[in-house]
Parts: C-alpha cells; structure tokens; sequence
C-alpha cells in the first residue's frame, strides 16, 4: 500500500510539475527602428516561433528585418544599385533563411539572406525592365517564389521559382491572354507553387504549378467576378489558402484537390472582404484579414477553423487566452506556425502607430501527445512515459 501510494504521489507531483513548465499565451509587440517615423510589418514567422520576417523604418526609408527572441529586430540591409528600402517578405521553417526584394528609386530585385551569406540578389528573368520580387521561401529555405519580367509600361509580370541549382525560372501563365502572374506560396521542398495568374483589368484565378503538370489554374467560385489567388499552403501543397471573389463580395477560401475551392465567409461588419494568408501544416486553422476597407485602419484580424468558423481573432485572444490587448487594434494576421502555436501580423498600437506583433497561444498542459485532444490516452501517454524514465 505504501509502495502505491508513493507512487501515485510522486506521478502527481510530476504531472504538476510538467504543467508548471509549460508555456503560457503571451502577445509580444515586436518594436521599430529608431529614428524614422514609427512603422514596422510583420509578414512570416518560423516553426518555433522563435524568428519573425519584416520590415521596419530607420531613419530614412523601409528596411527589411529579421526579429528573433536573442537579437530583437536586425536590419537585413539592401542590395548594391537598390539601397532606397528593402523588406522582407519569407522565413524558412527553421528561421535561417529570409527571403524579400530589396528596391531602387524605379524597380526591385529579389534577395535570399542568411547568417553566414548575408543578403544576395537573385536577379531577374530576361526580357521586361529589370525588376524582381521574392513573395515566400519554402521551408527547407531552398527555394524561393515571386515575380519578375516586369514591364512597366505594358503591364506584365511573370512568376517565378528559383533554386541555387537553376536560378530563376519562369512558371508562365495559366490562360493565353493572361500577362500577369506573381508566385505567394510554395511547399517545404518547393516542388509545390501557388500565386495568381491574370489578365490587369480583366480576370485572374489562383495556380498550383509542380515541375510534372506545369501551371495550373484553381478557377473560382460560382457567380464570382473571375479573381482568385494562392498565398498559402501546407508543406506537401495539398491545402491552400488564399482570397476568392463568390457573389457578393471577397472571401479567404481553402482550398483541396478532392473538394475543390470552399469560401469562409467574412466577420460582421464593414466591408464584405476577407483573405486567408497562413495555414497549419495540417490545413485546419487558418489566419488572415477580415473587413478590410481598402485602408490601413479598416480591417481585423481573422482565425478560422471548420469547428468555430470565422472569427475575431483579437476577441478570440482576449476572452480564450486571458490576453489584455487594452488600446490595440490587431488589423492583419499574416502567418501561423505549422502547429498553430505562434501568429505573427501588425496592428495598431496604444500610441496609434503601426507595429508588428507576435503571439504564443501556449500549450495546453493536459495534452501530454500534443494531438489537439484532452482525453484519457494524454493521460496513459504521460503514465507510459514516466514509468520507461523519460
């Protein structure tokens, strides 16, 4: 009997102190640049949640950044011939890798950055004036997606993938009078792109582009205005989430190759407008924006899963998570962590100026296997594990 007691006592005392060393939610405004005026953007965040991609502004103009938990906010610089700003627009899984476009007075130039490279342009494709644009890095931080072939005076721009091994090559259009496409996702290999490819002034659908089937279009919704786009997806590419334009106004939709294109509706109020712009690795929760009006004030940030639907995610955080927002606006939720732990995005602060932010949502302590679910296999998982001495 004592040798049981003790035994339950001690399983006890160790299930407390597990729970203690877990991590609470927390929002964590992610600061600017001295000097300048007060801006800074946060648009991807890392699997750790541990490294933020963005931009901020010094002194003079919008420089692309790299927040971590041990460095805060690092300028990334600009690219020789492009020095008026820079941003930073991707981050690898690990947060390693940065990917954005640095830019002169007139035009733009991809880059790729890492610790031990520092920032390198990725060039352009031939033909159009001389601009470029990296949109996302995959997250083994080896491929990077985007724009380029711009031309400014007819209006073109062609999609593009880039590897160290091939440079950048285009991915084309996916109608004959389309003369626009810009690449927004890819998968964790790479091998997986999505974007938009369209005609300006006309119409547009979302693509999936892998090296067998080329360039793919996603179509859109029934009674829509002919515009879709992809601006993000799992890591094998099978979910994507992006904006679509059903009958009545513009919605984030997600995305499957068995049930096709599905929009999540918008929250109440304001203008009939969401977009999704991050997804989880397993495709069920996604984040974005919401009742955007066209301005820099007028939207809220979004989460959605199938079980509660779109909502508030600034009201989500404040009455689920226990988070005190008092004076904050959180306009954009631009990334989620591929398990739905960390949102990164910006809002308007209590002084009114635009910053980024990050979000911890914690982790749940009674969820011992970190499957989502409370229930009584958590509890023989951790009884499992205790009794092998890990």
């Amino acid at each position: 009997m004592f040798s049981t007691n003790v035994t339950r006592r001690t399983a006890a005392s160790a299930i407390l102190f597990a729970a203690a060393a877990h991590a609470q939610p927390s929002f964590q405004p992610l600061g600017d640049f001295s000097g300048g005026t007060f801006y800074s953007d946060a648009w991807r965040v890392s699997n750790d949640g541990r490294a933020v991609a963005g931009g901020g502004t010094p002194a003079s103009g919008l420089v692309a950044q790299r927040w971590t938990t041990t460095d805060a906010l690092v300028r990334l610089g600009t690219l020789p011939g492009f020095e008026v700003s820079s941003f930073s627009t991707g981050i690898s899984a690990s947060g390693a890798a940065v990917c954005g476009y640095s830019s002169s007075a007139s035009a733009n130039q991809a880059f790729r950055w890492t610790a031990d490279g520092g920032i390198v342009g990725l060039g352009d494709l031939p033909g159009g004036d001389e601009s470029s644009a990296a949109n996302f890095i995959s997250g083994d931080g080896t491929t990077v997606v985007g724009s380029g072939d711009q031309n400014f005076a007819n209006n073109t721009m062609q999609a593009f993938r880039w590897t160290e091994a091939t440079g950048m090559v285009g991915l084309g259009y996916t109608q004959g009078h389309h003369d626009w496409s810009e690449a927004w996702a890819a998968s964790a290999d790479g091998s997986v792109v999505s974007g938009i490819s369209l005609k300006i002034g006309s119409d547009g659908e979302a693509f999936v582009w892998t090296q067998s089937t080329g360039i793919i279009g996603l179509g859109d919704l029934p009674g829509s205005d002919n515009y879709s786009v992809g601006l993000d997806m799992t890591p094998t590419g099978s979910v994507i989430t992006g904006g679509c334009s059903p009958a009545g106004g513009y919605e984030a939709f997600r995305w499957t190759q068995a049930g096709g294109m599905f929009a999540l509706g918008d929250l109440p109020g304001g203008d009939h407008y969401s977009s999704g712009y991050g997804i989880t690795d397993d495709g069920n929760t996604i984040v974005g924006v919401a009742d955007w009006d066209g301005g820099f004030g007028g939207a809220h940030a979004f989460i959605w899963d199938a079980a509660h639907g779109m909502r508030n995610l600034q009201t989500v955080l404040e009455t689920e998570y226990g988070l005190d927002l008092t004076g904050w606006t959180l306009l954009y939720a631009n990334d989620i962590s591929g398990d739905g732990r960390y949102i990164t995005g910006q809002g308007i602060n209590p002084n009114g100026d635009n910053e980024a932010w990050l979000v911890d949502l914690g982790d749940c302590p009674a969820d011992f296997n970190n499957d989502g679910n409370v229930n009584t296999i958590d509890v023989l998982d951790f009884l499992n594990a205790w009794v092998a001495g890990c």
